[in-house]
């Protein structure tokens, strides 16, 4: 399937899932930093919690290790679907997003491409039900209503869930909500449970929720769930310098998450003026791998690899998205969306 390079503004709204196009907010960080040969813009997209690229703004280090002559553009967003539109209008560079919204966007043509492992999704993305709803059990689903955000790696957890309980579609009904939505869902008891990451996750389990299946647990059934980070295939193209200093940048990030979480809590409370017990679980919740390790086999694989186990778990996990009438079809090969060559240069 050859790749578009256009998109309508139907196809745009499409891709947006009814998620308006991220605002962009430029940074006012001021960093001196290696020269660049010439003025770039980077537009970088993050979510609005105690993740790496927040970090990174928090510190200042992003616009260090990019160069004091390379405007940035940090863009917010919420949910994968979001990611899909402001690429497609040629509004975000890169970005972490989760592997259900990523296949859906390789399947429609966009021409982006996961260049590094962001991190592997365990207990990050649960399934927590109100304690007064009746559910104790998968099964107890039915007839129930579930919130969660559609195209994304919680709307594949929640029908991932739905067919091992032997659940059909007619048998939950599934609310689609933006994750700042959610709990006032739940306050109202519009919904009965929800599908969500912390720290929407953690704020429901504190008022009268319980979690009864992580992500995590699909990996003992085989499904590998995962975030991307993902590129806009030109920005690749044109300054792959610039990329590869931005993800050198999230690896360094990675390993103070993996050894110092402590440190990154210390950073992020004044920045985010969030509580610090929300902000400890939204870090050590973050499973992040070594590029040394996703260029081995069980990960991306080598440049130019063919078979690895994140292809074949986007193998999996699209004909499980055709399957529940999320994809219309699947790529015959997701090789070309797949690219380790900056990884390799990180080891």
């Amino acid at each position: 399937m050859s790749l578009k390079t256009t998109f309508t503004r139907r196809e745009i709204a499409m891709l947006g899932a009814n998620v308006g196009v991220a605002s962009v907010a430029a940074s006012a960080l001021s960093w001196a930093g290696p020269a660049q040969a010439q003025e770039a813009r980077a537009m970088l997209g993050h979510f609005p919690s105690a993740n790496q690229q927040n970090f990174s703004k928090a510190t200042g280090s992003m616009q260090k290790a990019l160069g004091a002559n390379v405007k940035i553009d940090f863009i917010s967003v919420s949910a994968g679907p979001q990611i899909l539109t402001a690429m497609a209008a040629n509004n975000m560079d890169a970005c972490n997003m989760g592997s259900s919204p990523m296949i859906v966007g390789f399947a429609q043509g966009l021409p982006v491409s996961m260049v590094y492992m962001h991190k592997v999704v365990k207990d990050s993305e649960c399934l927590v039900v109100r304690n007064d709803a009746g559910i104790k059990e998968l099964k107890d689903l039915k007839g129930k209503k579930i919130g969660c955000p559609f195209n994304t790696s919680a709307h594949f957890g929640i029908l991932s869930v739905m067919k091992i309980a032997g659940l059909s579609a007619a048998d939950v009904t599934l609310v689609n909500l933006r994750p700042d939505t959610i709990p006032a869902a739940w306050q109202r008891k519009e919904i009965d449970g929800a599908y969500i990451w912390h720290p929407v996750l953690l704020s429901l389990e504190k008022d009268n929720g319980t979690t009864i299946f992580k992500t995590g647990d699909l990996m003992a059934r085989g499904a590998l769930i995962f975030d991307g980070l993902v590129a806009r295939d030109t920005f690749k193209k044109q300054h792959p310098d610039l990329l590869l200093a931005y993800l050198k940048e999230i690896d360094r990030i990675n390993s103070i998450y993996r050894t110092k979480p402590d440190d990154v809590v210390d950073v992020m409370a004044p920045f985010l003026q969030a509580p610090r017990e929300v902000l400890s679980l939204v870090v050590r919740t973050t499973h992040t791998i070594t590029p040394k390790e996703m260029l081995t086999e069980a990960w991306m694989g080598a440049p130019g690899a063919r078979d690895s186990g994140i292809l074949r778990a986007i193998r999996d996990q699209a004909e499980f998205l055709r399957s529940t009438d999320q994809l219309r079809s699947v790529p015959s090969d997701f090789s070309k969306f797949v690219d380790s060559s900056f990884v390799a240069r990180m080891v």
